[in-house]
């Protein structure tokens, strides 16, 4: 019986580190869009890669000139940003979820692995940062006129950018392990997520940044973060207490030294939890009870499958909320003006339909995955999948945005009954976008996974599915959305002369009809592609 070593050697920390490095470069060759992105980010680094270094030589020209009012209070605040830089952007990133994490850890102990991937973060993020830090802290000494401001200035980002980075993985393994290990936390984890993601974004796109940290400079300057700033003072001559940034100094070093420990006691916490023991709640044997007195059994069982896949995973629905993004900017512009425009509502419309229709169906052969051989030889294959998958996401899809529609419709200039046909024809075109999506996604589906986090995969619809559904909708949708437009509503209607409320209802006429021939199609054909499916 083998011994797994316990003590950590360089040769396989710098093993590990080379693995990993060579698996992330072929995963991103793997992968054309994050190869895209990779591209894309080196295009912005390269400007701050300059910027940085040239802001710090003005700075210290600015400090020594004394035209800065209030340098420690500036230096202090810039310190507290580096170090929340690094733990939230990068330390809250990293978990430590290694590819083929349980195979590793029955070669090599945990800390050998620890070792290997901080290794790698050294390397990809650590190697650039410090060059680009060397020659801002070399560019600030010669402004400021002063040999020991290089090092020092070095010394302090070091330390700034490498405890907070250590803070952010310890926090962060924290929660991982809690939802790993509680039953609570687990069964709310994904509410929990949504919440988090709505408040960051919210944070930024209406600009409020400036509310949240503010209570952290009040909290965190008056601490050994914001004394490394004065320290970076007293190298320059400039007037600071040296007692403070010296204790910030040691301060620093010892919580390096502490922080290293600690995360090696925590990542095994969670790398080895096998997670609570979750009793299989009985609500989807009464919706199953409920549905089987409506539908068919084969049909049931693939609205069953669905929900509980987006229960187990939501990851792998994540692309349902790319239209989200889009209501971001008008929804904090409705926020900020407190009136509700005529175009929010159509835009809410539109949303809410395309979701619907995204939700379960765009790939309604690829979904299957390992499964998909029992699932085209079962009886009634082809309307049971199909209509299955459509029901799935009508029922969760429909109310919610009809719900939507209709309060924020009542808020806006609409009239009583131009909300309600837009109501009703985005009911109509909601559940004809699921059908079109089932045709779309049959004749372009996607069977592998692909990345869709840093560490998770999950099988979702094809790119040209995506470009393809989009566009079928937006044609069905538009006679709807621009029949219901005060602006269009108003132009047609003094040219035809008839009221706003009668080019309304013809535009859902003129949508019904398109919906009605698109997704008709579409459903057969998806059908009969589920019937006659033959493995290459």
């Amino acid at each position: 019986m083998s011994v797994i070593p316990m003590s950590v050697t360089w040769s396989r920390t710098r093993a590990i580190s080379r693995t990993e490095l060579r698996r992330r470069w072929r995963a991103i060759k793997a992968n054309p869009t994050q190869l895209l992105s990779l591209a894309v980010v080196s295009l912005f680094f390269l400007p701050m890669a300059v910027g940085i270094p040239a802001g710090a030589y003005f700075g210290g020209t600015y400090l020594v000139s004394g035209e800065v009012s209030t340098p420690i209070f500036r230096l202090r605040q810039l310190s507290v940003t580096l170090w929340l830089a690094a733990a939230a952007f990068r330390g809250f990133a990293t978990v430590l979820d290694p590819d083929r994490r349980d195979g590793l850890l029955t070669t090599i102990s945990h800390q050998q692995l620890i070792a290997g991937l901080l290794l790698t973060e050294a390397i990809i993020y650590g190697v650039p940062a410090s060059l680009v830090v060397a020659a801002a802290a070399v560019l600030f000494a010669v402004a400021v006129g002063s040999v020991l401001a290089a090092p020092t200035v070095f010394v302090s980002v070091g330390l700034l950018v490498s405890t907070g980075f250590l803070t952010g993985i310890g926090v962060a393994l924290l929660i991982k392990t809690g939802g790993a290990r509680s039953r609570l936390l687990r069964r709310f984890r994904t509410a929990a997520g949504v919440t988090v993601f709505i408040v960051y974004m919210g944070v930024f796109l209406t600009g409020s940044v400036g509310a949240v940290l503010d209570p952290l400079y009040v909290l965190f300057t008056p601490t050994p973060l914001g004394w490394l700033g004065e320290l970076t003072l007293v190298s320059a001559g400039i007037e600071a207490s040296v007692l403070r940034g010296g204790s910030a100094l040691v301060v620093g070093i010892v919580g390096l030294g502490v922080g290293l420990p600690v995360i090696n006691r925590l990542v095994p916490w969670f790398w080895y939890a096998d997670g609570p023991e979750i009793e299989q709640s009985t609500s989807s044997s009464t919706g199953d009870s409920r549905l089987s007195g409506l539908l068919p059994q084969p049909m049931v069982g693939v609205v069953t499958v669905d929900w509980r896949r987006a229960r187990r995973a939501p990851i792998s629905l994540s692309y349902a909320v790319y239209p989200l993004f889009l209501l971001m900017t008008p929804l904090v512009q409705t926020i900020e003006t407190g009136t509700v425009g005529t175009g929010f509502v159509l835009l809410v419309a539109f949303s809410g339909i395309w979701i619907t229709g995204v939700l379960f169906t765009l790939n309604i052969v690829g979904n299957e995955g390992a499964v998909l051989p029992s699932t085209l030889l079962a009886s009634s294959s082809g309307r049971a999948i199909v209509g299955g998958h459509i029901l799935a996401g009508t029922l969760v899809g429909l109310p919610v945005t009809a719900g939507a529609v209709v309060l924020i419709g009542f808020l806006s200039p609409l009239s009583t009954i131009s909300v309600l046909s837009l109501t009703f024809g985005t009911l109509l075109v909601g559940t004809a976008a699921a059908a079109i999506a089932t045709g779309i996604g049959a004749a372009l589906p996607r069977y592998e996974a692909v990345s869709v986090s840093r560490s998770r995969k999950a099988i979702i619809p094809s790119t040209l599915a995506f470009i393809g559904y989009s566009l079928v909708i937006g044609i069905v949708s538009l006679p709807l959305l621009l029949g219901h437009s005060r602006l269009v509503g108003q132009w047609i209607s003094s040219i035809a002369g008839v009221s706003p409320v009668s080019v309304g209802l013809g535009g859902l006429a003129a949508t019904v009809i398109l919906a009605a021939a698109f997704s008709l199609v579409s459903a057969l054909y998806a059908r009969r592609r589920v019937d006659r499916f033959q493995f290459d």
